[in-house]
Order: C-alpha cells, then structure tokens, then sequence
C-alpha cells in the first residue's frame, strides 16, 4: 500500500510511467495511526464518491499547458493543487516516518492518506471520411490532404503496415491520429478514405474540419 504524505492539504493526479498511461489513485481520508478521522485544518472535504489523486506527466510544455487548461476549467466537482509538500512513499515503516515528521512540524500540519489503485483507461473514439471524387486525379487528393495536415501542424508518422499516410495531431479538443488511403478507380474516380482514432471530441471535430476543408479545394 502507498502513502501520500501531505504537509497542508490539496488534490492531484498521478500517472503510471511502467504502463505509459494516466491513472488515478482513490484517496482515503487523512486518519491518525488509531484510525479515527482527523480533520486538518485547510484540507478538502471528501466527497461521497471520494477524492482521487491524479498526477500527469508530459513530454514538453505545450502537454503541460493542454493539462494544465483542462484541470483548471473543469466544471464538475473540486480540482485543487497540493499546498504545502507532499511525497509519495513506498516501503517505509509508516508509524516510524509519521513519528519523525511530527516531531519536525506541528502534527496539525500533517496529513497522511492511502492511495489504492483506480484500474480506469481513456475511452478512444474514431470518426471515418469516405468520398469518392469524379474527374479529378490522385495527385490533386493527395496535394489537398497535405496541406490539411499541414494547416493543422499535424506530425508525419510515416505510414500504416497497409500503405496508409500516417499523421498525428492536436486540438483543443484533444489528440487524435489520422490515416487515410487514395486509390484510383475506373471511370476516372478517386476514392478517399479517412480513418480519424482519438479521444474526446477530437476526432469529430477533425473530421468535419477535413471533410469542410477538402470541399474547398477540390470542388
């Protein structure tokens, strides 16, 4: 079992690096070693459904920035940032560190909680293009696709196993990956086939974003 030591009080989220994925933490009430609740002074009041800790990890500041935005707005509930400091601690003899930090802080500055893992994993959505175009040639497709990707910064991810351009983007509507397939067909058609797979409204809303955009360029 871990523990979250919390010097003052406060929420936050946690991400598990071995599985390359968020996570959540469930979060016990702080209690004394007796196990009776002991209110600090200045901490969030748990709710029915508990409270979680939640830590994000990121790759650079543009990630920090979209998580950081999203936290902040949330509607629903209570988000909060840790005051004080905080450690999460693992192995350690708990009523011996607790004895040790109250003797360092006045014990109604401390706070000590379980944490239990939340098995919970993000629900990926995909959104499809299929237009077929008449009169028009590969090329034209193909040069109006690049210059969607590129108008919205999206990374080349080389291709799919099947031949399939491969891209990846944000939005503030979220991440999402985008592969798509021209072939020539007979008659003098171009077949084009999208595959948009993300999260949240992300992949919606590039799909109509395409399917508005590619309109104007090859109409």
């Amino acid at each position: 079992m871990e523990k979250l030591f919390i010097v003052g009080g406060g929420t936050l989220c946690q991400r598990d690096e071995r599985r390359d994925e968020g996570v959540c933490e469930s979060v016990d009430a702080g209690r004394r070693r007796d196990g009776a609740p002991r209110p600090v002074e200045g901490s969030t009041e748990m709710s029915e459904d508990g409270a979680y800790l939640v830590v994000v990890d990121y790759e650079d500041e543009r990630e920090r920035k979209r998580a950081e935005y999203l936290l902040d707005n949330w509607e629903d509930g209570t988000i909060e940032s840790l005051d004080g400091m905080s450690r999460v601690v693992r192995d350690v003899d708990i009523d011996e560190l607790y004895d040790q930090l109250a003797a360092k802080v006045p014990e109604e500055e401390l706070s000590a909680y379980e944490l239990n893992r939340v098995d919970t994993e993000a629900t990926q959505v995909q959104a499809t293009i299929d237009e077929t175009f008449d009169g028009v040639e590969a090329e034209r497709v193909e040069w109006a696709m690049e210059s969607i990707m590129k108008k919205r910064k999206a990374v080349d991810q080389g291709s799919t196993t099947d031949g399939e351009s491969l891209w990846a983007v944000y939005t503030k509507k979220g991440r999402a990956e985008i592969q798509y397939d021209i072939r020539e067909r007979e008659q003098n058609t171009v077949r084009l086939h999208v595959v948009i797979d993300g999260f949240g409204e992300a992949p919606e809303f590039l799909r109509e974003f395409i399917e508005e955009e590619i309109g104007y360029m090859i109409a």
